[in-house]
């Protein structure tokens, strides 16, 4: 049985509220996205159960990489049949509080299963663009080159 618009809607609605948490800090609501057993995958590693990507996200927040941040997601692709259902979106993360300017970009790649609870993340994998780490690169030399 293929994905009702019902349940279609629900899963963008789970994407976009996990990264409105975020924006606000709101830990336990980030965490509260995956199944118990669940997964991120990103960059920085992969973190699988709520403990580890609770400690993941606390350390994240407490370095300031998500101050003044704000993520817009977009260009949504979601699929599947009953239970389980794939999400494939995009995101750009702003800085809001200082002259905007582009953070990141990226993908998300998400499984996602239906609970009692409604509809929660499996797995999260985070693909960042590589343009992001050009840009760190390039600010890092020119920085080196001034001292």
């Amino acid at each position: 049985m293929s994905l009702s618009v019902e349940d279609k809607l629900a899963l963008i609605e789970l994407s976009n509220s996990q990264m409105r948490s975020l924006d606000n800090h709101d830990v336990d609501a980030w965490v509260d996205a995956w199944i118990p057993e669940g997964k991120f995958i990103a960059t920085y590693g992969t973190f699988a159960g709520h403990h580890a990507i609770r400690e993941f996200i606390n350390g994240h927040i407490a370095a300031g990489k998500e101050d003044g941040a704000r993520h817009l997601m977009t260009n949504y692709v979601v699929d599947g049949d009953g239970d389980t259902a794939t999400i494939t979106c995009a995101v750009t993360k702003l800085q809001v509080e200082k002259p905007p300017f582009i953070i990141a970009s990226g993908i998300y790649k998400d499984t996602a299963v239906r609970t009692s609870a409604g509809w929660k993340f499996a797995s999260r994998q985070l693909d960042i663009d590589n343009g992001v780490f050009a840009r760190a690169d390039a600010e890092a030399a020119a920085a080196a080159s001034q001292r």
